[in-house]
């Protein structure tokens, strides 16, 4: 492998590795407020951004094995302190319009700093296929940011 390849891949590897941990704390996070939503519209919105993470998780996973890089699972500190985090503030305030608002700003933040390493990566040569992806979920993070604002 050349310099060139290496350094492609070590960027690749980079960008793969904040979109799987981008779309698994998206997951966890939603399968953690799911439970206290009783609003059937909002939990319908709710459950198919869980099913699009999930797609979205395939894919960088499968694009993590193309390209022989392993998964690496967000922290079990990090995991704990954002379902911890989420628990705490629904139990101040379980309202849709408060639960619509976390997943929000939760949404905006993931898309805000993932799109943040892919304007660095993508600079650096990152390979096109884990870019397009990224790319992809950042759009999909941002509609779905902007589908809460319709229950607050």
């Amino acid at each position: 492998m050349s310099k060139h390849e290496n350094k492609n891949n070590s960027v690749t590897e980079e960008l793969l590795s904040e979109m799987h941990r981008n779309v698994t704390m998206g997951s966890e996070s939603l399968s953690t407020v799911t439970p206290k939503i009783k609003d059937k519209f909002l939990l319908s919105n709710v459950t198919s951004q869980l099913e699009k993470y999930a797609e979205f998780t395939n894919k960088t996973e499968s694009l993590m094995e193309k390209h022989s890089i392993k998964a690496k699972q967000p922290s079990l500190m990090k995991k704990l302190m954002t379902r911890g985090g989420i628990i705490l503030n629904t139990a101040v305030d379980s309202s849709e319009s408060h639960i619509a608002e976390m997943i929000e700003r939760g949404t905006k933040l993931g898309a805000k700093q993932l799109e943040h390493k892919l304007c660095e990566f993508e600079t650096k040569g990152a390979e096109r296929d884990a870019v397009e992806l990224c790319k992809s979920i950042v759009d999909f993070e941002r509609t779905e940011s902007d589908k809460m604002k319709d229950y607050m």
